[in-house]
């Protein structure tokens, strides 16, 4: 099979035509003619291929909270929002803090995700239930209230730091966090991490809604990671106020999220993540913590581009090649190269349009980006070759994603691919 058309790859916007073998890998790129083995033709004006995002933060619920979000809806809201890898987090109902429900997790997913995933492990109740858990899980996320189960969790960080494994902050102090989870919590928090974690570690930050974050993690830990969410970067407290807006951590100031965007155009933050979490529009009228992300970060970034302050460049690093280095999978994914999967996501640039979550495939039919115009429509996704949204329309059934630990396995790190 060949896809041609204009695509990103690390020496510029290219026509290419692109060879996708059997297993979903990218054969040969060629700039020669090729137009009598093409299967999908991607010229139109402004169209580019691009890798397909990777969200390190999402929440597709399911389990028990399946009336919210499901491993089906959540991922076909990926694919329409140009995300060819999820990884998922573990507060679900039940929670997966045990070996049993992580393999759960796994088969759940695994019948009805339609792109590839990660899934978090979280911090078990019984110790018993660290070994081996990295045979499914990407990593181990930690939650505030996890801070102070010091006796299990030095266990599982010396695990981790053992095994190389990734570990994920939610950086709050859960003794300050109070009803109003104010700033101080999350600097605090984001200092003892810093300060305290095991030599070798392979510590990563989430969803940090300050640039004073990053200069603490920067100065005072040693090979951390971070990243910052849409909202955070879009969305401050002083204007976004009613009880719709609230999210964990909140909306700050207009000046915390200014000089957060700082920092992010400075280039100091590496990650967009969406921290995707899908409520009923009730729930949100009540209060409840959370946005739906999937299928607005992508066009929030490119509308950046459009407006000259990022690069495209910069949007892939942030949310396709820098996540895909976090996961392990830079050698599969991230880029358009030859032995790289066929992870595509093809966007029309400059399309202009309004954002409306009426039509999100996600369960979730809201956002905090309704109404607003942005740049970047996605026209198809493609995951391992096989296109799964084209168009407005999902085109494949359920269940061919993978356990991207699987995907590791059958495919070893590759050292500088």
């Amino acid at each position: 099979m060949i896809i041609e058309g204009k695509a990103f790859t690390r020496s510029g916007i290219q026509h290419l035509c692109i060879k996708v073998s059997e297993d979903g890998l990218i054969e040969k790129l060629s700039k020669v003619d090729c137009r009598d083995d093409i299967k999908y033709s991607f010229l139109d004006k402004g169209l580019v291929i691009l890798p397909a995002m990777i969200d390190i933060h999402v929440h597709m619920r399911d389990f028990k909270l399946s009336y919210k979000e499901d491993f089906y809806t959540g991922s076909a809201a990926a694919a329409a929002g140009g995300v060819g890898v999820i990884a998922d987090m573990p507060n679900t109902v039940p929670r997966v803090n045990s070996i049993k429900i992580l393999r759960m997790r796994d088969e759940t997913a695994s019948r009805k995700s339609i792109v590839d995933y990660g899934l978090y492990y979280g911090v078990p109740d019984n110790e018993d239930d660290v070994n081996g858990y990295e045979e499914y899980a990407v990593g181990l996320k930690i939650y505030p209230e996890d801070l102070h189960r010091r006796e299990v969790l030095d266990k599982i960080l010396q695990y981790n730091s053992l095994k190389e494994i990734l570990t994920v902050y939610h950086p709050e102090d859960p003794s300050l966090i109070g009803d109003a989870h104010p700033l101080k919590a999350e600097l605090k928090a984001a200092y003892d991490i810093a300060r305290g974690s095991p030599e070798d570690l392979k510590p990563h930050l989430t969803h940090i809604s300050s640039g004073s974050t990053y200069r603490i993690v920067s100065r005072y830990g040693r090979g951390y990671t971070v990243d910052t969410c849409p909202h955070y970067l879009f969305l401050y407290r002083d204007c976004y106020n009613s009880r719709y807006y609230n999210v964990t951590p909140p909306l700050r100031s207009r000046w915390v999220m200014l000089d957060l965007f700082k920092t992010f155009l400075d280039g100091y933050i590496k990650i967009i993540s969406t921290d995707h979490a899908p409520h009923t529009y009730e729930e949100k009228l009540d209060g409840i913590n959370g946005f739906p992300g999937l299928e607005t970060a992508l066009p929030l970034l490119l509308t950046l581009f459009n407006k000259g302050l990022i690069r495209l460049s910069d949007v892939i690093s942030l949310y396709s090649r820098n996540p895909a280095r976090l996961l392990g999978i830079d050698h599969l994914y991230g880029s358009i190269d030859e032995g790289m999967y066929a992870s595509l996501t093809i966007v029309d640039l400059f399309s202009e349009y309004k954002v409306d979550s009426s039509g999100f495939y996600s369960k979730a039919k809201h956002s905090p980006f309704d109404g607003w115009r942005v740049f970047g429509r996605v026209i198809a996704t493609f995951i391992r070759g096989k296109p799964v949204y084209m168009d407005n329309e999902i085109l494949i059934k359920k269940g061919i994603g993978l356990n991207i630990k699987r995907i590791i396995r059958e495919f070893p790190y590759i050292q500088d691919k």
